[in-house]
């Protein structure tokens, strides 16, 4: 009966400590910052999935850009991966996204850094599924990365200076 009444303490303890955290947006987070981030397009469809993802989450800029997000997107594949020893049917993909930051009031780069990702793509006998599996693929992966950039771009003006 005691342990019961513990754990009902304990749990209404928590739930008061989690009461006064705010979850806010990226774009309202750099927005508070006085930063605001125009993306400039990068071609290709995942070039506009990837341009479509990242100012979803850039969505909240009400003030005129600060800065300037590039972003060129290469993709490698390798055909045949090494399962225990044994060859398979399975493809190993990647995508990097080389990105760069620039302020638009003194034109300094203020971040340039790659980041990647990776996808394993099970391929089957039929010529049009291998295709659409890697079209698939690489969709997937160029939302992926903008998801990445945006946490990136995040942490780069939260992070304290050092």
């Amino acid at each position: 009966m005691w342990l019961s009444r513990v754990i009902i303490a304990a749990t209404l303890v928590w739930l008061a400590g989690c009461s006064a955290v705010e979850v806010a947006s990226l774009g309202s987070a750099l927005q508070s910052r006085d930063v605001a981030i125009n993306v400039i397009d990068t071609g290709g469809r995942e070039g506009q999935l990837y341009n479509r993802q990242i100012r979803k989450r850039l969505s909240d800029q009400q003030i005129s850009a600060t800065h300037d997000l590039s972003t060129v997107l290469s993709v490698s594949s390798s055909t045949t991966l090494s399962v225990r020893g044994s060859s398979s049917n399975l493809k190993k993909m990647t995508m990097s996204a080389t990105i760069t930051l620039v302020d638009r009031g003194s034109g300094e780069v203020v971040l340039n850094d790659t980041l990647s990702a990776n996808a394993t793509l099970g391929t089957v006998s039929s010529y049009f599924s291998q295709i659409r599996s890697e079209r698939h693929g690489k969709e997937r992966l160029a939302m992926l990365l903008a998801d990445r950039v945006a946490n990136r771009i995040h942490l780069h003006f939260t992070a304290p200076a050092s």
